[in-house]
């Protein structure tokens, strides 16, 4: 990944795909209106936006600016207005805010759910299954129902089970997983303790990760690269490789945050 400065802005400019790996998701042009007419509001407007096969990246910026709508397009549950968009082959996995658990199901079957839609045997997906709670911490509670676990214990369970779908049965999928502020709900030291769960998970698996917040501390401690996007209609306007001087980063982003908001209220 190389790096521009501009004025006090430094935008980052992804490092191409090795030769022969396609890009994991590509958006050119991409925008997305609603309605038509006089009651159309355009929530996306020329979004240009790459991610590399195992990058992880946060989308920044203001409630309402479009950061869901851009991940409900990667995930192929909407379709853009203008523009063109590459997806990853098969479908995106999605993490929400909530833990969206199925009540009736433990963590376990939860997990399981996507390998038995994927066809895997029933001794496999239990096996799979078993390892992704694992990963996150949570072996033994696998009998577990969502009623029995904390806040931050069902978002871990709903993690494994995304990571079931975006890595697939043997976990060398290399799929794309799309997080929609899934520690929001969460009190702050859950929120901090699952943050540092999802870098390790993501260190271990090379899951691409495309991940929204309104929290530039959380965008600075997770992301390789932060796309900030402008307040409706949503566009990208400046991109942050993260390096190691996490602070600075963070007063300058937040900086270019509050040009954005100013701007879009004047």
């Amino acid at each position: 990944m190389t790096t521009t400065t501009t004025g006090t802005e430094t935008t980052a400019t992804r490092t191409p795909a090795a030769p022969g790996q396609p890009e994991a998701v590509r958006l050119e042009g991409v925008g997305k209106t609603f309605g038509s007419g006089s009651d159309a509001v355009t929530a996306l407007q020329n979004v240009d936006l790459a991610v590399a096969p195992g990058e992880f990246v946060c989308l920044l910026g203001a409630s309402g600016c479009g950061k869901s709508t851009l991940l409900n397009l990667v995930a192929g549950l909407d379709e853009p207005t203008a523009g063109t968009l590459t997806r990853p082959a098969g479908s995106p996995s999605f993490m929400f805010q909530e833990a969206a658990l199925l009540p009736w199901l433990t963590a376990g079957r939860n997990v399981e759910l996507p390998l038995q839609l994927s066809g895997l045997s029933r001794s496999a997906r239990r096996a799979r299954a078993a390892e992704l709670l694992t990963l996150v911490r949570l072996d033994g509670l696998a009998d577990k129902r969502p009623h029995e676990l904390s806040g931050g214990m069902r978002q871990r369970v709903s993690l494994a089970r995304a990571l079931a779908a975006a890595t697939g049965p043997d976990g060398t999928g290399g799929g794309v997983l799309l997080m929609d502020e899934p520690f929001a709900a969460l009190d702050a030291i859950t929120r901090d303790a699952l943050q540092g769960e999802l870098l390790r998970v993501w260190r271990a698996t090379g899951t691409t990760i495309v991940f929204v917040t309104h929290d530039v501390r959380e965008a600075v401690r997770l992301a390789q690269r932060v796309v900030l996007l402008s307040s409706r209609p949503g566009t990208v306007v400046g991109e942050w490789a993260v390096g190691d001087d996490r602070d600075r980063l963070h007063d300058e982003i937040t900086g270019r945050l509050r040009q954005v908001i100013a701007s879009h209220a004047a």
